[in-house]
């Protein structure tokens, strides 16, 4: 009697795992509004974003270290499609000006500093300092 069930539930597996086979894979996903384009207000809102950080002065210092004129950065700027104004824009909101303030990283050593701290009373070992 065992037999019989074993070969039903392996061709029930075998049949089942053909038919996973056989159903082609769907994939789904929202769509960003950048497959969509931008609208003339979003598109003259990054140009606005792009103009200021052009026109910061560690910025302008440089393009002009590089030989750019403004007109020139104008002309290119107002040239860019939507989608790379989009992505400067993006790039911009993510740029840190004054860089990491160092709070990531003190935060991060007083965890560890903790954890250590927490490990050693769990195990309960001394830290002994000799002079």
């Amino acid at each position: 009697m065992r037999i019989p069930l074993f070969r039903q539930v392996g061709f029930y597996l075998i049949f089942s795992m053909l038919l996973f086979a056989v159903v082609p894979r769907v994939d789904a996903a929202m769509l960003g509004s950048d497959f969509l384009g931008l609208s003339p207000s979003e598109r003259q809102v990054d140009i606005q974003k792009l103009q200021r950080f052009l026109e910061s002065e560690v910025v302008s210092k440089r393009l002009l270290a590089l030989g750019f004129t403004a007109g020139e950065v104008a002309d290119r700027l107002g040239s860019l499609s939507d989608e790379d104004l989009n992505q400067f824009a993006q790039r911009i909101d993510q740029l840190r000006v004054a860089g990491d303030s160092g709070l990531g990283i003190i935060i991060s050593l007083l965890v560890i500093a903790i954890l250590v701290v927490l490990l050693l009373q769990l195990t309960g070992r001394r830290v002994v300092i000799v002079k």
